[in-house]
């Protein structure tokens, strides 16, 4: 046989190598029948009635072919009015096929081989993988638990070296719930003034808030990539409508010819009934699911103190609190036991060691449903 006719095994590109579903992913898969779910991120109220309604209203009466690669023009100007600030054109906004794509794009037009990015500890583990996949380099800076996981300007600067091509800032958080002040993210913008450095801020739950409304970090530094979109504030997770902003003319576009070359363009069903999303019913249908998580979340955080004398984080955004659960051994051993009490959970440990010993526990449930999933829960932890 010669060289050329000799089979070569087949070997993934380096880019993809070490990439594994999330421990997020791996707990919710092997759930049993009948578990109470506190592990996925996905709001369980329904999609607002007059969005359904809408779509479909769209999918019936109009023609819904390709729309042009970065959005329809009057969706994007929607999301632009978003950010006054910015003074956006259309142009300066790319819908996409949720937040996951944005951020994906936003990492693989900022990050090049051998980059860093610096990521939060803890967070949500698609950072980490789409820095692998743009072949860059993961940085962590320390959310430390001991402050209930709050920002430490001084832990976000000893991050930044020479090679730091991009950072990433979410508040509200996930997986702790906290939100960045507006002193936090004059801090961020003072670090990096003169750096180069791109921020990725990603709002997607900065709907979802328990006080005042979150700030954007584009509001205190220019070179700020914005990731959002309508699947948390509208339980809108299987729509698929994300965008990127962002005032840099060269960066948003080449989001967008990435964005051309990998989905063409977002549903245009789903873009078309997005156009609701900002009109006064919507405003209301995103206060309600404010007003039911704070309830939620409070009551959680309750229920975990007086059933089991275990201490939770107070949320103050978004839909989780980070569970203290160092008591009682290893947050994946306890994960474990915790699944296999009919109660899905997902161990701190799955977004950065500073989570280690701890379970980001969703309050995406009714209050009859979370108080089953604590009794089960302190049924195998504690009795």
């Amino acid at each position: 046989m010669t060289p050329a006719e000799q089979v070569h095994p087949f070997e993934l590109p380096h880019r993809m190598r070490g990439l594994q579903p999330t421990l997020i992913r791996q707990f919710f898969e092997r759930a049993l029948p009948d578990s109470i779910n506190f592990g996925l991120g996905e709001p369980d109220l329904p999609t607002p009635d007059f969005m359904r309604q809408e779509a479909s209203r769209v999918a019936l009466e109009e023609q819904n072919g390709y729309t042009s690669h970065p959005g329809i023009p009057a969706l994007r100007d929607k999301i632009a009015e978003q950010y006054p600030h910015l003074n956006l054109p259309r142009t300066g906004v790319v819908v996409t096929c949720g937040s996951q794509e944005a951020m994906t794009a936003a990492f693989l037009c900022t990050i090049d081989e051998g980059d860093e990015a610096l990521l939060p500890n803890p967070s949500f583990p698609a950072y980490d993988a789409c820095v692998r996949i743009a072949q860059g380099k993961p940085v962590y800076y320390r959310m430390p638990a001991g402050r209930d996981f709050g920002f430490d300007i001084e832990e976000f600067k000893k991050g930044i070296t020479p090679r730091t091509k991009a950072a990433v800032v979410i508040s509200p958080s996930n997986p702790t719930g906290r939100i960045l002040t507006p002193d936090d993210l004059q801090q961020i913008a003072e670090a990096l003034e003169g750096t180069g450095i791109w921020l990725l801020s990603d709002e997607i739950y900065s709907d979802l808030y328990f006080g005042e409304r979150p700030r954007s970090a584009s509001e205190f530094y220019g070179k700020t990539i914005i990731i959002s979109g309508l699947s948390k504030s509208l339980s809108m997770t299987g729509w698929r409508l994300g965008w990127a902003a962002c005032a840099d003319r060269e960066l948003i576009n080449a989001i967008q010819v990435l964005h051309g070359f990998t989905t063409v363009c977002t549903s245009a069903i789903t873009q078309k009934a997005s156009l609701l999303a900002w009109t006064d019913e919507a405003e209301a249908a995103k206060k309600h699911a404010r007003d039911v998580y704070k309830s939620r979340g409070e009551f959680l955080v309750d229920l975990f103190d007086k059933e089991m004398g275990l201490h939770a984080t107070k949320p103050e955004g978004a839909f989780y609190s980070m569970l203290d659960v160092r008591s009682l051994g290893d947050d994946i051993d306890v994960a474990e036991k915790c699944l296999q009490n009919r109660v899905i959970t997902v161990p701190g440990v799955a977004f950065g060691d500073e989570g280690k010993g701890f379970l980001r526990i969703s309050f995406c449930n009714t209050e009859e449903r979370m108080t089953e999933g604590v009794r089960r829960m302190k049924e195998v932890l504690l009795d």
